[in-house]
């Protein structure tokens, strides 16, 4: 026999990427099949579902009417140093075995990428994170001839730009090398705002304060603290700020949805997801996991606050939170985005939320009641408040007291028919929001007065008296270095909303009525 044909090696190669939280990284495929006793191996710190993938891909491969190259098989995924999970490695995998058995001839010389799950039936199934895995790729578009994904992965391949084919099953790569399948360039399917069933501003009447300071929130992505007695409307209130924030841009969507992919989550009846106009509200309690509020570094799943990126994260009965939590939520307050280690590596996905948080003052909840209807004692009242003071407390922006609600105002929130006041103060904090991207055009990540660092304090425009107004405030009340600053980036808003191109020292003196609890 042939010592050259018993030793002769076919290596092929296809591209692929995988999720690394919510970023892809490209990877290279190889394989290898020598003569032999039939093995498949799969190398390059792989986890077990790719190590699986035999089992799918054989079948799949049998039941399209191809024949299962015979012989040693040596899958390499690299690069080999970084840990890989997931089962989009299926479909590169399968397209390189058939180049190497020969069966696909016309792809020979090709740069191809490829991803997506095998069913046994050789359906060829959608993963979570494609978005990511796309966008990644989308970056080197240029260097492959040719671009397949799953046809349930349009969206996906829509948000990254991207021209391809778009396949239901394995039988028709068959159909593709024969010219039968048109290179397609994908469009979004965009939901508009419709989705949002939030209630109207109107429900807030006879809350003044809270009215003002969940505006000048909405208006500059400040955080917001509301405390009052139990029904007054804290719930409600934190409710109704959605309805104030302008719909979400395209680039927001595209990130948005690329992060609800990396978490695997689908629509209601199980569908795809589209883009969607409307901005994410994420409701955190109590009884919550820090892995559920931050996300899990095991997998990398994005938590709550990174769900609700552009959009807003309401914390009802904060006081009841366990200090634990409270701790959680300090460093994504300060930083908007959410640090994750794994395997020695550090990971950072976005949290630039708008904070809401509600609760009671004091353990029966009635302390800001008038008529002294409080029944806890000073030494209770103190203790309860006090788990949210300290570190925390310091990263609130607004702090606003509500009580109960007069009769008269209770008759005019029933009988507001269809007033619409959350448009008329959305097309304020719309305008409010352009001038504040002009402003911070220049910087990386800031565009909104409450997401600034004191790095840049300098855009504000507050003139030598106004800042030594601010500092002589800080100090005597008490306030830290983040208070005095908060101090400013809460009256730039102020004055932005009343069209000001300076702080003022009036400005500055409503932006402390809302630090004082």
């Amino acid at each position: 026999m042939d010592t050259n044909k018993r030793t002769r090696q076919k290596v092929v190669k296809v591209f692929s990427c995988f999720n690394e939280g919510t970023v892809g990284v490209q990877s290279e495929i190889e394989i290898s099949i020598t003569p032999g006793i039939p093995t498949f191996e799969v190398i390059g710190l792989c986890g077990s579902v790719i190590r699986e993938s035999r089992g799918r891909i054989y079948a799949a491969m049998i039941s399209s009417g191809y024949e299962v190259p015979k012989g040693h098989i040596v899958v390499s995924i690299s690069p080999a140093y970084l840990h890989k999970s997931g089962s989009s490695f299926d479909l590169p995998i399968a397209i390189g075995l058939l180049m190497a058995s020969g069966q696909l001839p016309e792809f020979a010389g090709k740069r191809i990428y490829a991803q997506g799950e095998l069913s046994l039936t050789g359906f060829i199934n959608g993963t979570p994170g494609a978005a990511a895995r796309l966008m990644s790729m989308s970056n080197n578009k240029s260097d492959y001839d040719m671009v397949i994904i799953p046809s349930g992965e349009a969206n996906a391949a829509s948000i990254a730009n991207l021209e391809g084919y778009p396949l239901e099953n394995l039988r028709q790569i068959r159909d593709l090398c024969d010219g039968l399948i048109p290179r397609q360039k994908f469009d979004a399917q965009i939901i508009e705002d419709d989705e949002a069933d939030d209630l109207d501003f109107s429900c807030v009447k006879g809350q003044e304060k809270a009215m003002r300071a969940l505006v000048i929130a909405a208006c500059g992505y400040h955080s917001i603290l509301l405390l009052g007695s139990p029904g007054c409307g804290k719930t409600t209130a934190g409710n109704v700020i959605r309805g104030l924030l302008p719909p979400l841009t395209y680039d927001e969507m595209a990130e948005l949805y690329t992060i609800k992919e990396a978490a695997g989550i689908s629509k209601d009846d199980g569908s795809s997801l589209c883009l969607s106009s409307v901005r994410p509200l994420r409701r955190i309690y109590p009884g919550m996991t820090p892995s559920r509020i931050l996300g899990s570094a095991r997998n990398m799943s994005p938590g709550e606050l990174v769900l609700a990126d552009h959009g807003i994260v309401l914390a009802d009965e904060i006081c009841d939170f366990p200090n634990y939590l409270l701790d959680c939520l300090r460093l994504p307050l300060e930083e908007h985005m959410v640090r994750m280690q794994k395997d020695g590596k550090d990971f950072n996905m976005p949290a630039r939320f708008l904070f809401v948080g509600a609760g009671n003052p004091c353990r029966c909840g009635m302390y800001y009641e008038n008529g002294s209807k409080c029944n806890c004692s000073p030494l209770v009242r103190k203790k309860y408040i006090n788990k949210i003071a300290g570190p925390f407390a310091d990263r609130i922006d607004l702090f606003a007291e509500m009580r109960s609600i007069s009769s008269k105002d209770m008759y005019n929130i029933t009988n507001s028919g269809k007033e619409n006041l959350s448009s008329v103060y959305r097309e304020m904090v719309a305008r409010v929001w352009d001038v504040q991207k002009e402003r911070y055009k220049d910087l990386k990540g800031a565009r909104f007065n409450g997401l600034m660092d004191g790095s840049n304090m300098d855009l504000i425009r507050a003139s030598s008296e106004v800042v030594k107004y601010a500092a002589d405030l800080a100090e005597k009340s008490g306030f830290s270095a983040r208070g005095y600053t908060k101090l400013l980036r809460v009256g730039r808003t102020i004055a932005d909303m009343n069209e000001e191109k300076d702080v003022t020292c009036s400005v500055v003196a409503e932006a402390a009525a809302y630090r004082y609890r």
